[in-house]
């Protein structure tokens, strides 16, 4: 378990956002990789709160998939508006037309949410130290570590945030939202708890304040450097 303060002020009830991400969680049983298709999705949620998520007028018979499909992809967007759904915002991952899995920013948004599993917290906060361990133990973050001009190709880019020539717009831009929000949940992790590092049960630090600056700045680094060949890819980041 990882020492540091927890937070107490969460909200009395989670809004239908939040809900989503429950039964994501109650669907993935906060294992990042594990997927689950809408259709689970839309069963755990409508089991948590059938006035919510059922179908008007027949609401403990049968759930209501359209509403959860608007939080998951529409939700926010209007014609020109970019969507604040769940996977716009990086905290679920659609891994093919109907499947998906919660990252691990999402993963810790679930867990601050009141109605998550009293462990859910400590899950949450393992998968998310695993994760940053990985941003930061990366060679081609080593790389630019050592030397600032790095990396000077975007296979090299290409490398750390794991895509391949041919890989679709839209898992490329995924793939570089997840690091986003990772980053960015690590950082409130540490200022939810009024701490500068994230250390495992024995004391050693796992990551500390200024390996997740180092990192943020690298990775808005990345994404200036390879702007055009993000461009040529349409791959579109704001």
């Amino acid at each position: 378990m990882m020492t540091m303060k927890q937070k107490t002020d969460i909200p009395r009830r989670a809004s239908l956002r939040q809900q989503v991400l429950l039964a994501a969680l109650d669907c993935s049983g906060g294992d990042p990789e594990k997927t689950f298709t809408l259709e689970d999705l839309i069963v755990a949620a409508w089991k948590r709160d059938r006035f919510a998520w059922g179908l008007r007028g027949y609401e403990q018979e049968h759930p209501d998939g359209d509403r959860l499909r608007k939080e998951i992809d529409s939700r926010g967007a209007r014609e020109g508006t970019p969507s604040t759904g769940l996977v716009a915002s990086g905290l679920l991952s659609r891994v093919r037309e109907r499947l998906y899995r919660l990252t691990p920013a999402g993963l810790a948004e679930a867990a601050e949410v009141v109605g998550a599993e009293p462990d859910a917290r400590g899950k949450a906060e393992r998968v998310l130290a695993n994760s940053v361990g990985a941003i930061l133990s990366h060679s081609v973050f080593l790389m630019w570590l050592k030397d600032p001009n790095s990396p000077k190709h975007f296979r090299d880019a290409g490398h750390f945030w794991g895509v391949a020539p041919g890989t679709p717009a839209r898992v490329i831009h995924a793939r570089i939202l997840d690091i986003d929000r990772t980053l960015e949940k690590a950082m409130n992790l540490l200022d939810a708890g009024g701490v500068d590092e994230v250390a495992a049960r024995y004391g050693r630090a796992l990551f500390d304040r200024s390996d997740i600056e180092r990192a943020m700045n690298f990775h808005a680094m990345l994404k200036e450097r390879f702007a055009k060949d993000l461009a040529i890819l349409q791959v579109k980041l704001s």
